[in-house]
């Protein structure tokens, strides 16, 4: 075969890189409208997807378009491990409805498609047991000590997995309770109102990242002062209409934080209740979970704050699993308008497996009632051999 008799090369293919004729904003547009939990493996189609989906400016845009999502994490206390070891629950890809006869009780198993996936431990060995735990956006907030008194602030962004310090408090509490007003964090308590009177009450501004303190009650609100010293371990602040409500073991008061000026609400408390063990709040409506597994509503509109059953549950309670009963571990979270509620089924030693259900939501009566309806039940299953607490916290990401 001579020269002029030689086959041409063939011309290898490539393919396009996806998306490669858009700009990166219409790009990283598209993209901030696909399920996160489908970024690393997105994130592996090119070094372009790699690049715009590690950056934080996508979360922007997925906040912007309304196309954020509620995580779930659950975070474990080993045995004779000082740091709580932590995982998120995610959706099953590609996961089937079905339905599974227990006894006379129909539960629908599996349909809510979660799954346990771990934080890797050089994220999670930083991460300290459940102290106070506030959510903003894709930030989980642990402030101050649940054992001892701190003064530190630990921030865990859930979109990288990643830790960093926040400036400390001025003073150091245990078990402080904290509020979200107007994108500040609001600590009360967890130290002692007389000797720390004039920082009793911290804030701290999230745009600056900095801390401001706030005087507790004065000489004229002695008596506020006296509930407080009492019952220093069991106040609940929530926001409502822009003010702070403290709920003592006694009596309920209103904080004007514009000018720190105390008002009592209630002659006598209805929101503390020594069998409340766990509480969530979704909007102006905080729940809770007793301990003997009843699920409870409290809502400020109605006659002040009052604890009231959410009705249409019994059959949660009768699970063959022993169900939302005394002896067990509760954990309540909002989910997309939902609650979220787990619980263990070990009154002792407590292994890897952690029942939950999905409970949707109804007001009825004109805001006077809620009931709930079980959507589905699932067993969740953990890579640990057991546990000694479980907690759970939703952010939005």
């Amino acid at each position: 075969m001579t020269s002029a008799e030689v086959e041409p090369t063939k011309k290898k293919k490539t393919v396009p890189e996806p998306f490669s004729s858009l700009p990166d904003e219409l790009t990283e547009n598209i993209l901030a409208r696909v399920s996160r939990w489908k970024y690393p493996s997105l994130s592996l189609v090119s070094k372009r997807f790699h690049s715009l989906l590690s950056s934080k400016e996508i979360y922007k845009t997925r906040s912007q378009i309304g196309a954020t999502e509620t995580c779930v994490y659950v975070w474990l206390k080993l045995p004779d491990h000082p740091c709580a070891s932590w995982f998120s629950l995610r959706t099953k890809p590609n996961y089937q409805n079905r339905t599974k006869q227990r006894g006379k009780i129909r539960f629908k198993r599996g349909s809510s498609g979660l799954s346990v996936e771990p934080i890797p431990s050089s994220s999670t060995d930083s991460f300290p047991e459940q102290n106070n735990i506030t959510t903003f956006g894709p930030e989980i907030y642990i402030i101050g000590g649940r054992y001892k008194p701190s003064s530190s602030v630990r921030i865990f962004d859930c979109r990288s997995h990643t830790w960093r310090d926040a400036p400390n408090m001025t003073v150091a509490r245990k078990n402080a309770r904290t509020a979200l007003l107007d994108e500040k964090i609001y600590v009360m308590g967890g130290c002692d109102i007389d000797e720390y009177y004039a920082n009793w009450i911290e804030v701290f501004d999230l745009k600056n990242q900095s801390w401001t303190a706030f005087p507790g009650p004065g000489a004229d609100d002695e008596e506020l002062r006296n509930h407080l010293r009492k019952s220093s371990e069991y106040v609940i602040i929530n926001e409502f209409e822009g003010k702070l409500y403290v709920a003592t073991d006694e009596k309920e008061f209103s904080y004007e934080p514009k000018n720190g000026k105390w008002k009592l609400v209630r002659e006598k408390s209805s929101l503390i209740s020594d069998s409340i063990d766990v509480l969530c709040e979704m909007g102006n409506v905080i729940y809770g979970c007793t301990d003997l597994g009843y699920l409870m509503w409290s809502a400020p509109e109605i006659e002040g704050r009052k604890w009231r059953k959410i009705k249409g549950l019994d059959k949660l309670r009768k699970h063959p699993t022993r169900g939302l009963e005394i002896g067990c571990e509760f954990g309540l979270v909002g989910y997309g308008g939902q609650l979220l509620v787990m619980w263990d089924t070990y009154r002792y030693k407590r292994y890897y497996k952690i029942w939950c259900a999905k409970i949707s939501l109804e007001s009825r009566r004109n805001g006077r009632e809620v009931w709930g309806k079980v959507e589905c039940v699932d067993l969740l299953t953990f890579p640990v051999e057991s546990y000694e607490r479980f907690g759970c916290v939703a952010v939005s990401v």
